[in-house]
């Protein structure tokens, strides 16, 4: 499994291009369930981590592949 530094800079560079490419996107990970990073320990385990880059990465690409689809409607 990736080290959890390794996970933290991809959610964030995950998270920065959301914000910039897609700025509409935001208001859907606020939707991420916060039980994805939460524990009954005090430390956030990386299966975690992984979850929530996962459901990122989903978003994005359901994202791209409507937004696909509409742009070829449109033509």
């Amino acid at each position: 499994m990736k080290s959890q530094n390794n996970l933290n800079d991809k959610i964030r560079l995950t998270t920065i291009k959301i914000q910039e490419e897609h700025p509409e996107l935001l208001e859907y990970i606020n939707e991420i369930p916060s039980t994805f990073l939460c524990t009954t320990q005090k430390k956030v385990s990386n299966k975690a981590l992984k979850r929530y880059l996962d459901s990122l990465d989903q978003i994005l690409k359901k994202y791209s592949k409507n937004t696909k689809i509409q742009h070829y409607e449109n033509e």
